[in-house]
This record gives C-alpha cells, structure tokens and sequence, in this order.
C-alpha cells in the first residue's frame, strides 16, 4: 500500500505540468469561439466550398473538445463547499464541536440485549464476511464508484483509476490485500478532507453547516468491499421498522405507516395517544467508536471483520476545506463520516441498539402502553437512519420509559435528543394529560400537520394547501431558468429531467388532488411554450404532449397515471402479503384482518387508504391467481374464480356451504382435486361451476398486464393505455439526432409551425424568404424542401416532398 501512495504523489508533479501546457481553459474556450465565428463569416461568402466546410468541421471540433476540458474542471470545482470567514472556523472549534474531545477509556457489553435482538449472525454468515477479498471484488468496488464524485485529499478521482487500470491494476489490488491481511490502514490513504454544505440559505454559524467528508478512493474502495459483504445480513439483524440503507426496504413504509397512525389525531373519541418526534444533534458525527464496537459485537459480527471495521473509522485525520482549499489538520476521534460508504449501514446498527434498549424496557416494565392499533405487531417506533417517530399511549409510565431508553442510549452512543428541536405530538383526547408529559421529556409541544422525511403528516385528508411546496419548488426552478434564453427542446429535456420528478416523491406517497395536478400540468405547459410560469399559448395540446414518441408525442410522462402507477406498487405489495414490510403488515392486521383487499368497503378507513383502495379494480384484469395447493388463497374473498371474489357474488355462500368466511382455498381441494361439500342451495351451486385448473405445487399471484413482471412502469401503462402508433416516429429518433431540429420537425408534422400561411402571421407577407422564389411559406416547405433538399433539388412546387419523406 505504501507503494501505491508514493507513485500517485510521484505522479501530482506530471499531472500539474501537464495543466499548464494546456493554458487557461476559459481562454482556450473564447479563442475556440473566436476561431470558429471567424471560419464561418468566411463561410457565409461561398457555402460549397469544401475547404471552407473541413475548416469549420475542425473549429467545431476544437470548441468541443476545449468545452469538455472546462466542463470537467468546472464540476469538479463545484463539488467544493464554500465557507463565510470568521472566527468560527477555527482548528479548535472542529476538534471540540464535530469530532469530540478524548476518546474516553472505557469497556462496553450489550451482549445482554441479545435475547430482544431479532437476528444473531451464525457461524456460517460470520465466516462467509471474512472469507479472502478476490481481485474481481476489489476491481468492482472501484468500477463501482461514480466518476463524478469529488476526489480525496490526494486528487485522485475514480476516473484516473478506471482509466488506467490496465496499468495500475495490479498494484492497486495489491494495496487492498495488503489492508485485509494485515488490518492496518496506511494515514495517508484514510486523510480526508472535510466539505461544508449550507442547510440553510444564508449560513451565519458553522452549526449552519453539513460537514461532508471526501475520502481517497483507495479507502472508499475498501470500505465498498466491506460494505458489500455487510448488506446481505441487514436484513435479518435491523428490525422491519427501521428502512434506511436496507435493501428490499422502502421509505414509502414509513410515511405510509405514520400517515394511518396520526389518522385521526383530532378527534376526541378516539384513545389518547401520543408520538415522540426525536431529532438527534449532530447524529453521525457524535458515535462513540467504543459503542460501534460494542454494537457490532452484540450481532455477531466476527472480530476480525470487526478490527477490519475499527481501523477504517478511528483511523482517519482531517483537514477543513475553506474558500476552495484545504486547512488545518487533525486526527478524529469520534464520529461517522458522512461521505464514507460504510457509515450509513454501521449508524442502522447503532439505531437498532436503540430499539432493543427500548424493547428491553418494554418487556421488564409492565406499565407501558401500546399506541393505538399498535400493540399487536408490537410496535412502537418509526425509523429511517435517524429520522426517529416513538408511538405510545399518552400516559406518564409509557413517556417515562422512552425518557429512560433515550437517556441510556444517550450515555453509552453519545447521540443526544435536541431538546429544541424534538417535539410531542398529542392527539386531541390526550389534552388533559398535556402538561405533565413534556414536562417529563422537555420535548417541545408539535401540531399536525408536520414534515416527516419531506413530507406533511396529516390528522385528515391531504389538501390543496398541504401540497403548496410541489408547486412552489417548480415556480423556483422555472423563475431560475428564466434568463438562460432556453430552446423548446432545451425545456422539453429539463420537463422531463427535473420538473416531473420534483411531483414524484409526492406521488409515491399520496393520491394527489386532481386540482393540484392540473396547476403542475398548467405549470409544466406554460414553461414548455412560453418559457415561464406565464400562461402562452400551446402551439400543440398537453395531451398530445405527453403520449409516447412512438405514439407521435414528446414521451413526457401523464402525472395522474404516473401518481396512479407509483402508488399501485403499495397495493401489489398488499396483494402479494408481503410482510416484510412493515406498513403491509399493520394493513393486513388492523386494515384487513379476515377480508382480502378485493372484498374490503372502499368506504372505510383513512382518507389515503381509501384512495389507494379504489385502484384495485383497474388493476383486477391483470391479475392472474394461479392455484397450486390453495393454502395462501382466501375461499370466499380472493378473485381466484373468474367471477371474482365468490364472497361478492355468493354472500350467503358461506351459510350455504358451512365453510366460514375465512376459510383458505385449500378447505375445497384434496389431492389436486375440488372437493365442495354438498350444497342444497340452487344459487350457491353455481359456485362450483367454471372452476379454474389446479397446478399443484405453490400458489402464485402473476401480473399479466404490460411488460411482463409488474412494475410501476407497468402500472402506469394500465392507467395511461397505449394507443396506435405512428408511422414517422423513427424520424425523431434516428434522422433528426440534434434534439432541436427533432422538435422543428415535430411541430412541422403537427401542423403548428409559425408560417405566414397561418392568418395571424399572412401581414407578414406569404412567399418563402428562405428560398426566395415566391413559393407560399406551409409548414412543409421550410422544414424539408430548404433544410434538406436545397442544395440537392431545385424547388418543385408539385411535389410534396414533406409525404414522401414521412411515408
């Protein structure tokens, strides 16, 4: 490994010499334009000269290769933070604040939480963390990384090393088996340097700031490696109520989740109840490396994964990035750092340690009461990383233990509640008990709606007011792109890119109101054609817009059958019972209970569960139940018969029939063969006619809509169906690759070129001005006959040039 650092500090020098063979590039950019404007006023006096036209071509590609060069300069210059002077920003202030004093001397055992935990790592899991790191692994870590991503403290980006790993190869996979045979990291490979991120608009204090740690790529590539081994046991060892960085994992759970338990946080009828809202100050940067230690232990982890884990986190020195460069150094000596590949899955395992603390206390203290709708799955916290939401019934005893469980976790982690920022949501039936339980916390008082992992929780319905920050983030965006003089498929690309997206979070979450999506849609129209949030007039509808390129439109996405197809995935996920989610298993408990999601009243339950409800019967003919031994499928409420749910059609079947309503399809079936028992009732005797084949073997819920396999982008093509096609789709894609000339010659098949032959424009005269030989200006003529067949046919007014290429 020490090898490798001296040769790429060797190499700094030639890399630094090279730049200044290269000039200024912002320079060489202006005399790249200069050169070029030049070649083509020459140009302009003889278009057929072919020596002219080779000298353009190669300005042209000067210019762009020069532009490149700047490019790539210019995003990497961004990458560093920026930082006001003061007096804040001293050596001392980030040794004290971010990183902590001495690390304290002290030995901690969490081995006595294990019976709480949910998963303890085998022999077989620990063994396979440790097994030999192959050089393929090393190779895709690195490969792995994003080229963009900003460079170390020794300048290295992921780039040079994909780059030359033909050369460096070797070596390089050398110093990475160099760390796992020995388990020492060289200082120089684990420097970093610390990049501060504004969180707020007008930063005046450095408590203002985000701190982002840029790590050399040898260490990141090392900690991907470890990372990649540690994924795979997450998902047996981190509760289900904890989704951040586990994969499989959604954070539309929690938001889901949280949104049906403050459901009706306004009304007094209903049991008091109550939510702790946690903020923890400073939460990555103030882990004690002792308590990481204790944690990994108390899962199981092997020691010598464990010492490979240590060394990389305790081991690193810092320097502070101001005004664009390094200052200061000095070593850590606590803390995750945040822009290390491995911290957010080791802050899951610290959250988790929080969990069983709580657990514990649940489990020897009987005084605690379970939230509202809780106490069954035996919930009673939300968490993503260290978003934190405790549910419990208002009562002094249940508040208590979670002050008890935070304090704890306080002491032996070293993160702590900001008491500022942390508040008590109590439902209207707890008021009387208002007083006493913050006291108990020093929590501050919270009122719904509040923002949970950017979006507002809700006591009711989702309102027009409660989605104001969609619209407001679009109104920003477009306002910023107002003076940068855009062209119509400039915005098209940015409508696609960003504005769509800014709505999908949203949309994964909530059915939105159709007034909200019509001023998004209203928004995303009026930037289209007038390039701001102004009403313009549209030259072609917002409908044709947004159907596919194959179906002659711009591909922009339809937002209601997008909002429709991300929020059919969590109705899929109920179809298909999947309860390793954790919102999917509350529904299927408190929502469903002995019912299947096509047979529950759509009346019923939350405002959003109603909603989402209401997609199922869109859904229904895609849907495919193939029986094998009928012990997953419900008799009477699932559609496994092609009538649908027989509780639907037949609701006295189960009278009739002496099966209980809840009753699995395997009652009916023995041996691969229907067994009904005998039934006196005509009508319900036709339940036994037309019954589907049985396969044997596991049941299977199939999706045979679009695409294949269900997706959300399968979804979106059942609530937007395709319609026909046309003919000169392939010209946009293939002929017309310069996005601009691809949207002229779509608006030119559309009909919606502004030609003098239109009447609003017939003042400016009628004749072509392109070809100046009095031919009428149509939409057909400018595109084809002057842009591509001037200099090969003499204008022909008979012909119609513009069919014949479309045909």
């Amino acid at each position: 490994m020490y090898a490798v650092t001296r040769k790429l500090k060797a190499l700094k020098p030639i890399f630094r010499e090279q730049r200044k063979k290269k000039g200024d590039l912002s320079t060489n950019v202006s005399l790249a334009k200069g050169f070029l404007d030049s070649a083509q006023a020459i140009l302009a006096t003889d278009r057929h000269c072919p020596t002219l036209l080779l000298l353009e071509f190669c300005c042209k590609l000067v210019l762009r290769l020069a532009s490149r060069l700047e490019q790539n300069m210019l995003h990497q210059r961004a990458k560093m933070a920026w930082l006001k002077d003061g007096d804040q920003c001293s050596r001392i202030f980030f040794r004290k604040e971010l990183l902590g004093g001495n690390t304290r001397d002290r030995v901690i055992d969490l081995r006595h939480l294990r019976p709480w935990a949910r998963h303890i790592l085998t022999h077989a899991e620990a063994e396979a963390l440790i097994l030999p790191v192959t050089p393929e692994e090393i190779k895709q870590a690195i490969f792995d990384i994003d080229e963009t991503k900003a460079p170390g403290p020794d300048g290295y980006s992921a780039a040079f090393y994909k780059a030359a790993w033909p050369v460096i190869g070797w070596e390089v996979s050398q110093a990475i088996h160099e760390f796992f045979r020995t388990g020492r990291l060289l200082k120089q490979v684990n420097a970093t340097i610390i990049s501060l991120i504004p969180k707020v608009s007008n930063p005046s204090v450095v408590a203002e700031f985000r701190p982002i740690s840029c790590c050399n790529v040898l260490y990141k590539t090392i900690t991907k490696i470890l990372v990649q081994r540690m994924r795979s046991t997450l998902d047996s060892l981190i509760s289900p109520s904890q989704n951040a960085f586990v994969p499989g994992r959604s954070i539309g759970d929690n938001i889901l989740l949280a949104q049906e338990l403050f459901s009706g946080y306004n009304q007094k009828h209903l049991p008091p109840r109550c939510a702790l809202k946690v903020d923890l100050r400073k939460a990555y940067d103030t882990v004690e490396w002792d308590f990481l230690r204790a944690v990994l232990t108390l899962f199981g982890f092997p020691e010598r994964f464990i010492m490979w884990i240590v060394e990389c986190v305790t081991t690193p020195s810092f320097s502070v990035c101001l005004n664009g460069a390094p200052h200061g150094f000095f070593k850590g000596a606590r803390g995750l750092r945040q822009g290390d590949p491995m911290s957010p899955f080791l802050f899951v395992l610290v959250m988790e340690t929080l969990t069983l603390l709580i657990q514990q206390l649940i489990e020897q203290n009987g005084a605690f009461s379970y939230h509202w709708k809780c106490e069954a799955i035996r919930l009673f916290q939300l968490g993503f990383a260290d978003d934190l939401i405790l549910f419990s019934r208002a009562d002094a005893n249940s508040i208590q233990l979670f002050k008890d469980g935070l304090t704890v976790f306080s002491e032996l982690s070293g993160l702590q509640a900001n008491l500022a920022k942390s508040h008590l949501i109590l439902s209207r039936s707890a008021a009387a008990s208002r007083d006493t339980l913050l006291a108990i916390l020093g929590f501050q008082e919270g009122h719904l709606p509040l923002r949970y992992l950017g979006l507002p929780l809700l006591a009711s319905r989702l309102t027009i007011a409660d989605c104001q920050p969609i619209l407001q983030k679009i109104d920003a965006r477009i306002t910023g792109w107002g003076g940068m003089m855009l062209s119509f498929a400039g915005r098209v690309q940015l409508i696609k890119s960003v504005l769509s997206a800014l709505q999908v979070y949203w949309a994964m979450a909530f059915i939105l109101p159709k007034h909200i999506i019509k001023e998004i849609e209203k928004r995303l129209r009026n930037f289209l054609w007038k390039g701001s949030s102004e009403r313009g007039y549209a030259k072609v509808s917002w409908q044709k817009v947004c159907r596919p390129v194959s179906e002659g439109g711009l591909g922009i996405r339809d937002i209601q059958a997008l909002n429709q197809g991300l929020m059919s995935r969590h109705l899929w996920r109920i179809i298909m019972q999947d309860r390793t989610s954790i919102w999917v298993t509350w529904i299927l408990q408190y929502r469903l209970q002995d019912y299947s999601v096509w047979t529950i009243r759509a009346r019923s339950g939350t405002w959003g569960w109603r909603k989402l409800i209401r997609l199922r019967d869109i859904l229904r003919p895609y849907i495919l139940y193939r029986i094998g031994g009928g012990s997953s499928f419900s008799l009477w409420h699932d559609p496994w018969h092609e009538r649908g749910p027989l509780i639907s059609r037949f609701p006295l079947g189960p009278r009739h029939t002496s099966i209980p309503p809840s009753a699995p399809l395997s009652t009916v079936i023995w041996e691969d063969t229907w067994v009904w028992p005998h039934i006196t009732d005509m009508e319900s005797v036709d339940i036994t006619h037309d019954l589907p084949a049985i396969h044997g073997g596991q049941d299977q819920i199939l999706w045979i809509g679009p695409r294949g396999a269900f997706s959300s982008a399968a979804a979106y093509d059942v609530f937007r169906p395709p319609g026909p096609t046309v003919d000169w789709s392939s010209l946009l894609v293939g002929t017309f690759r310069i996005p601009r000339h691809r949207f002229i010659l779509w608006l030119a098949i559309q009909g919606r070129l502004s030609t003098t032959d239109k009447p609003w424009l017939q003042h400016l005269g009628t004749g072509c001005v392109l070809c100046q030989e009095g031919h009428p200006e149509s939409h057909e003529h400018p595109v084809l006959y002057v842009l591509l067949c001037y200099t090969v046919h003499p204008c022909d007014p008979e012909g119609d040039l513009f069919a014949l290429a479309v045909s």
